[in-house]
C-alpha cells in the first residue's frame, strides 16, 4: 500500500497564512467595485430613461406655447395671434397637465429669449445600488427651445398711428383689392381700426390684422381680420431723410405742355395742370416747400425718389396719373416717395396712383377717393403712413410681386408678423 504525504513545507504555510488577509481585502475590494460598476450602469439606465422622459415633455410644453391651433386656442380663449405671455402660460398648463409621471422635479421655467420660447427644468433621480457607495441621487437638468410660431413678412400697407379709430377706413362704395397684400393697423383702438362703413366696401389681403380692432361690415374683410399682436415701431426709423439745400427750382408750374423735369430741390411747390405730360428724369427731387399739384395731367418717371422735405409739404392729385418706380441702386434704392416724420394731410382724387416701391409718409393721413377701377402696373408697392380713409367707387388694387420685381425691397420691413411653423431649436 502507497502513502501518499504532504511536500508542503512550513514555510509554504507560513507564506499562505501571512497572505489570507490580504487576499481577502483584495476581494473585498474587488467585489465592491463590481456592485459599484453594476450598480452605475443601473442606475445611469434609470437617470437616463428619466432624462428622456422630461425631455420629451419639456418639447412638447414649447411646442404647445408656440403652436397656433389646438389646445393653444383652447387655453387662450383667443382667436388668432397670442401674445408672449399667453404662449408662457400655455406652455406651463401644458407642462402641468403632463408631469405626473415625473416625479421629483425640482424647478420648471418658460420664458422668452429673442423670438424663441425657452423652457427650462431640473429633477432629481435618487439612486439605488450607488447609494451604498454614498451616491444618493443625480441631478439632471433639461433645455427645451422652440422657435415662436411667428414668421416675419413685407409691409405691403401699414397704418402707423398708435391709438387713432379709422386708420383703415372705407365708405361709400369702394373696395380696396390686395390678394398679395399684408395690411396692418398699428392702433389699439378697440373696435374701430379697420372699418368698411356700408356693405359696398371689400377689404382684400393676405392678411389683414389690427392691434384695436374693427367696427361695421367685417365680414367684407378677406381674410377675416385679426388681432394684430404687437405695436410695430417705424421700420425705417434710421433712414436719413434729404434736406432741402439751395433751391435749383422756385414755383414751378407746367401747364398743358409735354416737357422733362431734371431733379434737383423744388421750392414754393411743383403744380403741374391742364393736361400736361411731365417726365421725370432718374433722380432725387426735393419739394422743398409748397405743395406738391398734379391736376389732369400725367407724371410718369424710372429710377426716381420724391421726397417731401419741409413737413407743410403735402400732396394734392386730382384726375391724374402718377407712375413713375424707385432707384435700383444708391442710398435710396427701393424708395419711391419720402416725406417728413411731422403730421400732414394729402389728398387724392380720381386718380391712378401707380407707384412702384415704397411711400413713406410716416405721419401722412390720406383721404383718397376713387372713381372706376385704375389700372397698376407697379409690380409692388409699400405705404407707410399714419392713416387712409378711401371713399369713391370701384376698386383700388395694390400689387406685391417681390420675387419679379428689379426694384429692391428694405429687407428692415419684413416686420409683419404672421404664424409659422413651430419647432424646436437647439
Amino acid at each position: 500500500m502507497f502513502h501518499l504525504k504532504s511536500h508542503t513545507s512550513r514555510k509554504q504555510l507560513s507564506f499562505l497564512g501571512s497572505n489570507s488577509g490580504t487576499v481577502s481585502v483584495i476581494f473585498a475590494v474587488t467585489i465592491v467595485a463590481l456592485v459599484g460598476i453594476a450598480g452605475s450602469a443601473v442606475d445611469y439606465s434609470l437617470t437616463a430613461w428619466r432624462k428622456a422622459k422630461l425631455q420629451e415633455a419639456l418639447d412638447a410644453s414649447v411646442l404647445a406655447g408656440v403652436s397656433d391651433c389646438g389646445d393653444a386656442e383652447k387655453l387662450s380663449g383667443v382667436d388668432g395671434s397670442l401674445s408672449k405671455e399667453q404662449r408662457i402660460q400655455i406652455a406651463q398648463a401644458f407642462f402641468d397637465g403632463n408631469k405626473s409621471s415625473l416625479p421629483n422635479i425640482e424647478n420648471v421655467t418658460f420664458i422668452y429669449e429673442g423670438d424663441n420660447l425657452v423652457g427650462r427644468a431640473s429633477i432629481k433621480v435618487g439612486t439605488h445600488l450607488l447609494s451604498v457607495i454614498g451616491f444618493q441621487n443625480f441631478d439632471v437638468n433639461i433645455l427645451a427651445s422652440g422657435a415662436s410660431a411667428v414668421t416675419r413678412e413685407p409691409i405691403c400697407f401699414m397704418a402707423m398711428h398708435p391709438t387713432r379709430k379709422h386708420t383703415l377706413e372705407l365708405k361709400q362704395a369702394v373696395s380696396v383689392i390686395g390678394p398679395d397684400c399684408h395690411i396692418y393697423g398699428n392702433s389699439n383702438h378697440i373696435d374701430d381700426v379697420v372699418d368698411p362703413h356700408t356693405p359696398q366696401n371689400f377689404l382684400v389681403g393676405k392678411s389683414v390684422q389690427a392691434v384695436g380692432y374693427g367696427h361695421h361690415f367685417l365680414p367684407n374683410v378677406s381674410p377675416p381680420l385679426e388681432h394684430a399682436p404687437e405695436l410695430i415701431p417705424d421700420p425705417l426709423a434710421a433712414l436719413a431723410l434729404p434736406v432741402a439745400g439751395a433751391c435749383d427750382f422756385t414755383s414751378t408750374v407746367i401747364d398743358a405742355i409735354s416737357t422733362t423735369l431734371s431733379p434737383g430741390t423744388y421750392c414754393g411747390g411743383l403744380e403741374i395742370k391742364n393736361g400736361a405730360v411731365v417726365t421725370l428724369n432718374p433722380g432725387l427731387y426735393i419739394i422743398g416747400g409748397g405743395t406738391f399739384v398734379v391736376t389732369g395731367s400725367e407724371v410718369n418717371g424710372t429710377d426716381v425718389t420724391v421726397a417731401l422735405a419741409d413737413p407743410s409739404v403735402n400732396l394734392v392729385w386730382s384726375n391724374a396719373t402718377i407712375r413713375w418706380s424707385a432707384p435700383r441702386t444708391g442710398q435710396y434704392a427701393g424708395m419711391s416717395m419720402i416725406g417728413s416724420r411731422e403730421p400732414v394731410d394729402h389728398v387724392f382724387t380720381a386718380s391712378t396712383v401707380d407707384l412702384h416701391g415704397v411711400i413713406y409718409l410716416l405721419q401722412g393721413s390720406f383721404v383718397w377717393t376713387n372713381s372706376g377701377t385704375p389700372a397698376v402696373n407697379a409690380l409692388w408697392s409699400a405705404w407707410i403712413v399714419d392713416g387712409v380713409s378711401w371713399l369713391g367707387d370701384g376698386e383700388i388694387h395694390y400689387n406685391f410681386d417681390l420675387a419679379a420685381s428689379d426694384v429692391p425691397y428694405p429687407p428692415e420691413m419684413r416686420v409683419i408678423p404672421r404664424p409659422g411653423s413651430p419647432r424646436i431649436v437647439r
